[in-house]
């Protein structure tokens, strides 16, 4: 062999191995498709992001390229993407196709492997004005999105109960009476009875039992979409979205009253107001059902409508 040549094919073996200790270290994955034959031609460092050689991620989209466009690019789709994010990734397709470069983020796997959040950059490669080539950089951000996940959720969630934290539901009701126009709503805020002397005479942990026992069960007593939260303490506040009147409001509160949380006597007391006919913004809402929680407490174990005995 030509000692040139040699020492050319060392230089790039060598160029080959410190971008793959660099692709490694920076959790960076590289890949290359011919857009016009519908082949992945490169696909460096997949094993660190998805634990799937490239080779064998090749192999296995190169199935594809024999479908005609729509469904190979689906086909695609459903192998990189989580199906929730399939959207992104399809998104991203036709930027490509159109000339345009985009950046997204998703949950991508590799056909069979588990899905993890990465952030795509790709820009395609133009030849008279025609998408030839499609060249991708896939980055590994699954930790650090899940870093972020947890440090939104401490703010939007009380740690304990995993219910809604305070801020947040207000942040909510906001939003929803603000789309809600045309229907009716029943706020609910709800005090535990007796807590303090289930503290004072079991202990804390006796006290962390009824205020958890009790916030699963609110949680089942109410739909989905319905806005539960823990808003400090042993007070807890509900809002039922689209209901029919009052009435709704009344067969809740008798249903929570009926809930066998613990053993230790506590009960509820719980105030009611309702949108919009004693309050169209959440502050409103909240001191009319915080008074009828006044009046509620003074009998105990019951619940009182705002403006009424």
């Amino acid at each position: 062999m030509d000692k040139k040549l040699k020492l050319l094919l060392d230089d790039l073996r060598n160029y080959k191995d410190r971008l793959s200790i660099a692709l490694k270290i920076a959790d960076i994955s590289i890949f290359e498709v011919d857009l016009q034959r519908q082949l992945f031609t490169f696909f460096e460092n997949s094993d660190s992001i998805f634990e799937k050689r490239g080779d064998d991620i090749i192999w296995e989209i190169n199935a594809f390229s024999e479908l005609a466009p729509e469904a190979y690019w689906n086909a695609v789709s459903g192998y990189f993407a989580h199906p929730e994010d399939a959207y992104a990734m399809e998104n991203a397709f036709r930027s490509i196709l159109g000339g345009r470069s985009i950046s997204f983020e998703a949950r991508l796997k590799a056909g069979n492997t588990s899905a993890k959040w990465c952030k795509v950059d790709v820009a395609p490669v133009l030849a008279n004005g025609v998408p030839q080539k499609m060249i991708g950089i896939v980055s590994d951000i699954h930790h650090m999105k899940k870093r972020i996940d947890f440090l939104e959720n401490s703010v939007y969630t009380d740690p304990f109960t995993g219910l809604y934290s305070k801020k947040r539901f207000a942040e909510l009701c906001r939003s929803v009476l603000e789309s809600r126009e045309d229907s009716k709503c029943i706020m609910m805020v709800i005090d535990l009875d007796y807590f303090k002397l289930v503290n004072d005479t079991h202990g804390h942990m006796a006290g962390d039992e009824v205020l958890l026992s009790f916030s699963q069960h609110l949680s089942s007593a109410v739909r989905k979409k319905d806005i539960v939260a823990r808003f400090g303490g042993d007070e807890f506040v509900l809002l039922l979205l689209d209901v029919t009147g009052i009435e709704i409001g009344r067969q809740k509160a008798e249903e929570i009253l009926r809930l066998q949380d613990n053993d230790y006597g506590v009960t509820k007391s719980i105030g009611i107001s309702m949108y919009p006919d004693m309050g169209k913004t959440y502050e409103e809402l909240f001191q009319k059902a915080d008074k009828a929680l006044y009046q509620a407490k003074q009998k105990r174990n019951a619940y009182c409508v705002y403006g009424e005995e």
